[in-house]
């Protein structure tokens, strides 16, 4: 899988936000409204695409492993599981 379908399956797993464009805008499973154009930013509604279970304790890279996270909430939670 290329890294740009990766990138598209991973936004597709965020929560749609009422209103907005799903295309555009998600939440994270912490409730963080993030921007799909703020990928890789550290800005408020940048985010990441984290390891659900860190790949330090064992995670894999497959889809079921990963998630949408806000930028800050990934860079805090670190190799957390």
């Amino acid at each position: 899988m290329s890294y740009k379908n990766k990138k598209e399956q991973v936004w597709g797993k965020g929560k749609k936000v009422r209103g907005k464009d799903p295309n555009l805008y998600r939440r994270d499973d912490l409730g963080n409204e993030i921007y799909y154009h703020s990928y890789g930013k550290n800005t408020p509604m940048g985010w990441e695409i984290d390891h659900s279970k860190p790949q330090s304790k064992g995670g894999t890279d497959h889809l079921n492993n990963l998630r949408p996270l806000q930028t800050k909430e990934n860079r805090k939670k670190g190799n957390k599981y």
